[in-house]
């Protein structure tokens, strides 16, 4: 029995980790899907929902500005949820600026209202919604809009790129991002990917149905509403946007605990949430989004049947080296913890920290989820300038 169980821990474990990309790479071998780009200028109604941004909201409504896409089909929507810093301040300064509208509340409600707000009075054909502390590259609202030429593409999502700074976890962050980025080009290849970010995610205005208040995942919702509808939703590398990466593990574990609550939602409604007509969409949220959740208890499963068959004479060698790597890789995830904390550079050490801090956000989020802790007023994590 234990042995079945290590196997089966484990063959979820790599599963999520290899099998999974690897399954979807002969997917997209197997049946590219491709997209009918044409250099399309529809018009635009940029979001853009701040809380507390006062370091950051005037850079990001100069970059806005400057956007090379023509200003009498680009709308900028600036809605202020409530900050009680400088921020309503610094966005009433543009308030008489051409082509830019602001939303301010007096009062903080989260940031599916704030889009709800902003939407419900956009204009334009598509809706890009973007964090505040998401700087975009020039040609950004090309890249995105050339894929909705293409009347099967209801949603895209860009190209969340981190910029090197001296933040002890970027290389782990960095390499992360570049993992999911794969993933999601070679889902889109096969027809859609199920992961977005909300940093750069573009959505038909005709598609668009107001966010309930309690979600805390919007980017997901919006994406599920897409699928659900039958449209496809597509990853576009060339559309990029630029981000710091997290101060600290611990900055970045508050974003993925948030992150796995929403997730945890999302199966919690997955009856009137998920696009059940779409099996392909299914495997891949099932596979790329979901089995994620349960990491930490398959991993769990493994460390402790293997500690238990330890324990029988006979051991076979690959039991005991399972064991053994177990041990060792949660060695250098103490390591890499100690030494950020002191200040050294993490290096390798980073990789195996991150990997187990994202498994302790996954099982914090579900309990911050099942206690009904998770807000979803958006903790900021602090992020290197």
């Amino acid at each position: 029995m234990m042995l079945l169980t290590l196997w089966l821990c484990l063959g979820l474990v790599c599963y999520v980790y290899i099998g999974y990309p690897i399954l979807i790479t002969v997917f997209a071998s197997l049946r590219r899907r491709r997209i009918n780009t044409a250099p399309i200028r529809p018009s635009v109604s940029l979001i853009v929902c701040a809380y507390n941004e006062e370091d950051i909201i005037g850079k990001k409504i100069g970059n806005c500005l400057r956007l090379n896409y023509p200003k009498n089909l680009l709308e900028i929507i600036v809605v202020n949820d409530g900050s009680t810093d400088k921020t309503a301040t610094i966005i009433n300064e543009y308030a008489n600026q051409p082509g830019v509208n602001i939303i301010q509340s007096s009062t903080r409600q989260g940031k599916a209202t704030a889009m709800n707000r902003a939407a419900a009075l956009a204009m334009g054909e598509i809706l890009v919604f973007s964090d505040a502390r998401a700087i975009y590259h020039a040609e950004s609202l090309d890249m995105l809009v050339r894929n909705m030429n293409d009347p099967e593409v209801g949603c895209v999502n860009g190209n969340r790129t981190l910029q090197k700074n001296k933040s002890p976890i970027f290389n782990s962050e960095n390499s992360y991002w570049s993992y999911e980025a794969y993933i999601k080009t070679k889902e889109t290849q096969c027809r859609s990917t199920i992961s977005v970010s909300g940093a750069m995610l573009a959505l038909r205005a005709s598609l668009f149905e107001p966010i309930p208040i309690d979600m805390i995942l919007d980017d997901a919702f919006l994406a599920m509403q897409a699928l659900r509808k039958g449209f496809r939703v597509v990853y576009e590398p060339a559309a990029l946007c630029f981000q710091n990466s997290a101060m600290s593990t611990r900055d970045e574990i508050l974003r993925r605990q948030r992150i796995a609550a929403g997730r945890f939602q999302l199966v919690a409604n997955a009856k009137k949430l998920w696009p059940w007509k779409d099996k392909l969409a299914i495997f891949q949220l099932v596979s790329h989004k979901i089995m994620r959740l349960f990491l930490p208890f398959f991993s769990a499963g493994v460390f402790v049947s293997s500690a238990v068959l330890m324990l029988y004479p006979n051991t076979p060698v690959i039991v005991a080296i399972l064991f053994w790597a177990q041990l060792a890789f949660g060695l250098l995830a103490v390591i890499g913890w100690v030494s950020e904390k002191i200040g050294w550079k993490l290096g390798v050490l980073g990789i195996w920290y991150y990997i187990a801090s994202g498994n302790f956000a996954s099982l914090s989020g579900l309990i911050r989820y099942s206690k009904g802790r998770q807000t979803v007023l958006w903790e900021k994590a602090r992020r290197m300038e």
